[in-house]
């Protein structure tokens, strides 16, 4: 019986061990894959790092500056026969990236970003098969209308030279045919520069007044099956968004097994416990590190594409997942020190308390002044010594008949 209960142990010992191999190996990769998911289905990380990588760092106003004033776009923007390259090629650096923070103002961007992640991580949870995503342009148009269409042109209009004699007089005939000032890219003198003013404003004022006051992305009825499609792909997205989110509990669960197979004392569950769980931030620890090294590595290949269709693209896109790589590290290194303290705590206790239950000498094993055990040795008290012997009546002479005659 006593053999049959040592190999029953035995084999649960060894069991308990594999459950601790699979710990320590499938705890580091679970987690990584929850702080990803974290990060990934997160709106609030999502636009805080494109705030900071593309807003902060002025990143993404430099491209929208060098986008806004491009030969391509002002070309296509001109109204009528106005080349707005022409009016804007001589403002002057400070002055366009003033252009740009009047026409999109930091603080819009911020909140339109929020907008569009949230409503992308609605999205996924809607029977909705596209997004519908909606800028708010009213803000922008209310800026423009209340000061900043007039402070523009003021820019502009301070940015060219001065009229010569024969542009002048070109104006002065314009007027007195009652015709609109011509714009000359020079700037007039007064009054002629305060109707070009007027003039300019009321123009920019009947285009901004067309604008709506959403613009919508997204949306649109799209083809059955394409439709049908996008429904299939967001179920996917929702099984790999709860899968990453509760991969972490299977270690959690083999630590389960583990107390129920070899745990029977406080010693015994700070190793079994102790030594996966430090050896699994140890191992967290060391992903964190070669991350880094990784990224270097794959990142250009993974964004090949669009580097050289668009370097500036490539460029911001590159800051945005360094930014996202960033925000996983630091949680990967918080799991790190977290598993692994919580591991070096318990294989430290649970060594102490071993120890403890080592060096206090049981009562049983006691050494004994007489050289015997006390199991050999009857206690104090338990021997009775036999009372003194007591000595016979003696008999009284006087009644002791003696033999008759």
């Amino acid at each position: 019986m006593s053999q049959s209960n040592g190999c029953l142990g035995t084999t649960m010992k060894l069991i308990a061990g594999f459950l601790a191999l699979l710990v320590i190996l499938t705890l580091p990769l679970t987690l990584l894959i929850f702080d990803v998911s974290r990060v990934v289905f997160s709106p609030e990380i999502l636009s805080e790092q494109l705030t900071a990588e593309l807003i902060e760092s002025g990143v993404l106003r430099s491209f929208v500056t060098d986008q806004l004033l491009s030969p391509e776009f002002l070309g296509r923007m001109g109204p009528g026969d106005i080349n707005l390259m022409e009016l804007l090629q001589d403002l002057s650096p400070g002055d366009r990236e003033t252009l740009v923070d009047i026409v999109l103002p930091s603080g819009w961007i911020k909140s339109q970003i929020a907008e569009v992640f949230n409503a992308l991580n609605s999205w996924i949870d809607s029977e909705e098969p596209v997004p519908k995503l909606v800028l708010d342009i009213q803000p922008f148009k209310d800026r423009l209308m209340r000061g900043g269409a007039e402070e523009i042109l003021e820019m502009i209009v301070d940015s060219w030279p001065s009229c010569t004699t024969n542009q002048n007089e070109e104006i002065q005939q314009a007027l007195r045919r009652s015709e609109a000032v011509p714009i000359l890219r020079c700037e007039p003198p007064e009054p002629y520069r305060e109707r070009l003013m007027s003039y300019a404003t009321e123009m920019m004022m009947e285009a901004l007044r067309e604008i709506p006051p959403e613009f919508v992305i997204g949306g649109e009825e799209i083809d059955p099956q394409e439709a049908v499609d996008m429904m299939v792909m967001k179920d996917w997205i929702r099984l790999v968004r709860t899968l990453s989110r509760s991969i972490w509990l299977v270690p959690i669960a083999l630590l389960g097994l583990i107390m129920a197979f070899a745990i029977r004392s406080w010693s015994e569950f700070g190793r079994w416990w102790g030594i996966p769980l430090l050896l699994s931030g140890v191992f967290i620890f060391g992903y964190a590190l070669l991350t880094p090294l990784a990224r270097e590595q794959l990142l250009p290949r993974l964004l090949s594409d669009i580097r050289y269709e668009s370097p500036a693209v490539y460029e911001m896109g590159k800051l945005v997942v360094e930014g996202l790589i960033d925000v996983i590290l630091g949680l990967l290194m918080f799991h790190a020190l977290l598993i692994g303290g919580i591991g070096l705590v318990l294989l430290v206790v649970g060594w102490l308390i071993g120890r403890r239950k080592a060096t206090i000498p049981s009562i049983e094993k006691l050494p004994s002044p007489y050289g015997e055990t006390p199991s050999e040795v009857e206690p104090p008290g338990s021997q009775i010594p036999p009372p003194p012997p007591v000595s016979p009546i003696p008999e009284d002479e006087t009644t002791v008949e003696g033999p008759e005659a």
